[in-house]
């Protein structure tokens, strides 16, 4: 079987999956909750996987609301965002390519009119040439006049699309950014994650890469002491001090509560490890302290655990691995790094 066959019977047996699920659920078949459980099958979304499983497991009811809330969310608002983008920039190349012709065809305009007065006054005296002239110099002028105020309405246009393309960026923006510690979210993390993995697995000269997953020592201590809303003070200030830390391509990411991952292209697992080192003593060197009163919270620790990326095992591998680095930083007593064996 050829791969174009084996993606097509691929695709029907998501399709067939998709609809028992709906069957089973008695979820009507519309487009949007259709959209999602083939995604889930597909296995192309990690927050709708995460979500879903959590539902089935917990034997509650996966109703509608809540499918339409990960469609908005995790489905919707990118894919439209991207379909205005590119809209929006084929829109705006037309406009620019038409705002060129325009300049172009206004000066040639002008000098053809400048042409034309030159040529009135030498033939003024000529009876019978000169009131053509004239007729044709007065219709110049009525077209330039006209192209120039096409050129007024398409410089408005264009001024308009900019702003669109802007709203769009920002919109694009936010998709990619949690909302508390204005950090990357957890799928524009994995997104790129997985771009990395793909163009080292097909490289013939990769780069190495690597990931760090972090997470804050006694965190829920601090929220049950002193309550989520100095707690979320907290993630925002070390959401801060770690990007402080990076450069570059590097990316920091709320990954899910308070762990943290951090991206580190073009980087060697020793390189990683000072990177975990320097963030580790920069954040217990820090004094913690309220924003608005100054009260002073202590210090906080975080432990971390790194892997460098090995060729074919996938971005879920390499997180997986980070991780269990991470749980031998946190038994060994917290406050350490350690790196993937």
């Amino acid at each position: 079987m050829s791969t174009t066959d084996e993606q097509i019977s691929q695709h029907w047996e998501y399709a067939d999956a998709t609809l028992k699920a709906l069957r089973e659920r008695g979820l009507r078949p519309t487009p949007e909750l259709y959209h999602v459980w083939f995604i889930y099958f597909a296995a192309e979304n990690p927050e709708i996987l995460r979500v879903i499983d959590a539902v089935n497991a917990s034997g509650d009811e996966l109703g509608e609301e809540t499918l339409l809330q990960l469609y908005y969310r995790y489905i919707f608002d990118r894919q439209a965002a991207d379909f205005l983008q590119r809209g929006m920039e084929d829109f705006s190349h037309l406009i620019e390519n038409s705002d060129e012709c325009l300049t172009t065809a206004r000066a040639n305009m002008r000098n053809y009119g400048q042409l034309l007065g030159r040529s009135l006054e030498t033939l003024r005296d000529h009876k019978d040439v000169g009131p053509v002239l004239g007729e044709i110099a007065d219709q110049t002028e009525a077209m330039k006049t006209t192209i120039d105020n096409l050129h007024l309405r398409l410089d408005g246009y264009l001024n308009r699309v900019l702003l669109l393309q802007r709203e769009l960026e920002e919109t694009r923006e936010r998709s990619y950014t949690d909302g508390l510690t204005r950090v990357s979210n957890r799928m524009h993390f994995e997104e790129q994650l997985s771009a990395l993995a793909s163009e080292y697995d097909s490289s013939k000269t990769p780069e190495p890469f690597c990931v760090m997953m972090i997470d804050l020592d006694q965190f829920k201590t601090i929220n049950d002491r002193f309550g989520h809303r100095i707690g979320d003070e907290i993630l925002v200030l070390i959401a801060s001090m770690l990007k402080a830390n990076i450069k570059g391509r590097d990316i920091v990411a709320r990954y899910g509560g308070d762990e943290f991952a951090v991206l580190l292209p073009q980087t060697q697992l020793d390189d990683a490890m000072a990177v975990a080192a320097d963030m580790s003593k920069r954040i217990a060197g820090r004094e913690i302290r309220a924003k608005n009163s100054g009260a002073s919270y202590g210090h906080m620790t975080v432990s971390i655990g790194a892997a460098q990326y090995i060729a074919n095992e996938g971005g879920a591998k390499l997180i997986d691995r980070a991780d269990s680095a991470l749980y031998r930083a946190k038994k060994d007593g917290r406050n350490r790094h350690f790196s993937a064996e």
